[in-house]
């Protein structure tokens, strides 16, 4: 079929990231992860991309704003009342918006309480009790273990070796005996035994030392130049953001275009896991607004951000967020008001039935065991 003769997109979605991506494993021994502790993903849909483009440049020039590329880094402190009628401009034009906001620590430790905690080896619990427990783990293992947790479980990740994952399990014992007569602490502690027991039994069963040793860590993303990569937030992100505009969409996202910022090391990771994530099928609900189960598919491109004004525009509401929540949450600090009334604005247009909004993936202020 001649390519000009090809439907045009339903609708497009301009998808720009903020907060520092890349492996969190080079979070560095204190866990500084650059002074940047959280990492967001998001998404804007428009359908009437000339439009919008129109009516972004207007605002531009409202706000004095020369630079052709627009940088959330600058406008965060510089210009607030754009951001705030960049807000308006979505929530008054019902453009639905998607965003996976990341407490980076807490995304480690989620893999950490998957893998070496409760890795989903000889266990009959149901899939969603698995999880919540899985879940609650990462949140102690967020709030209250020492670094040395997390670095030898880098190390081990690096290294791939029985010494090296037995270390990271020793450090997780630590770490629960440091409270021996609370019952949360002897309950984790229960359960990294239980994980070493399985471990030593699959040792027994593959017979092979090193097969074992990667069922309990997670397997590297290859990049460009065969460069490895093994806890990337970008990545689950991106297949949940995907999974969210299938749910939106009803699973018709055949004329829908995914247009994500340029991408020199991540671009081929990326496009595999959107591929990845749409041979799924028979999945199970992760999500009540994610939908998993791909039978359509959407197209995915890269393109330069100071080409592309809509993924400029998303890069100014991501950075919006990652920043004000760093703000708050970090720096203790008050942010103008303008920026308080986008938030507001942003979440008062949430629309939950879609899944429209954002998806706080971190910790809770409280650690409360499930029921």
């Amino acid at each position: 079929m001649d390519a000009s003769k090809k439907p045009s997109p339903q609708i497009t979605y301009f998808i720009d990231e903020s907060g520092n991506t890349g492996d969190l494993i080079t979070a560095g021994n204190k866990l500084e992860f650059g002074n940047q502790p959280y990492f967001g993903l998001g998404c804007i849909g428009v359908t009437d991309v000339d439009g919008f483009e129109k009516k972004v440049i207007n605002l531009k020039n409202k706000h004095n704003i020369k630079s052709n590329d627009l940088k959330s880094t600058k406008i965060y402190k510089n210009k607030p009342k754009f951001i705030l009628d960049l807000i308006k401009l979505i929530a008054n034009d019902k453009i639905p918006f998607f965003v996976e906001l990341v407490e980076k620590k807490f995304f480690i430790a989620t893999n950490i309480s998957f893998y070496l905690v409760w890795p989903p080896y000889f266990n009959i619990d149901d899939h969603e009790a698995s999880n919540n427990m899985r879940n609650f783990f990462a949140q102690l293992i967020t709030k209250n273990s020492p670094d040395d947790v997390f670095n030898t479980y880098f190390k081990a990740c690096i290294e791939r070796t029985k010494e090296s994952l037995m270390a990271a399990f020793q450090a997780l014992l630590d770490f629960g005996h440091s409270q021996p007569t609370d019952p949360i602490y002897q309950g984790f502690v229960k359960c990294v035994n239980e994980s070493i027991d399985d471990f030593e039994l699959i040792i027994k069963e593959e017979k092979s030392v090193e097969g074992a040793v990667k069922r309990f860590l997670p397997l590297p993303d290859t990049g460009k130049k065969g460069k490895e990569y093994w806890i990337l937030p970008n990545y689950s992100s991106l297949t949940n953001l995907y999974a969210r505009i299938n749910h939106a969409h009803k699973g018709k996202v055949a004329n829908i275009h995914l247009i994500h910022d340029e991408q020199a090391q991540y671009d081929e990771i990326l496009d595999l896991a959107k591929k990845a994530t749409e041979m799924l099928r028979n999945a199970r609900e992760i999500s009540p607004i994610a939908n998993y189960n791909f039978l359509e598919q959407a197209s995915l491109t890269f393109s330069k951000s100071e080409d592309n004004i809509g993924i400029q525009a998303a890069d100014v509401l991501i950075g919006f967020l990652v920043r004000y929540a760093q703000e708050i949450l970090c720096a203790k600090t008050d942010p103008v008001e303008e920026l308080k009334e986008a938030f507001r604005i942003m979440a008062e247009a949430e629309n939950f039935e879609k899944g429209y909004g954002v998806n706080y993936v971190w910790s809770h202020n409280e650690i409360v065991l499930p029921d």
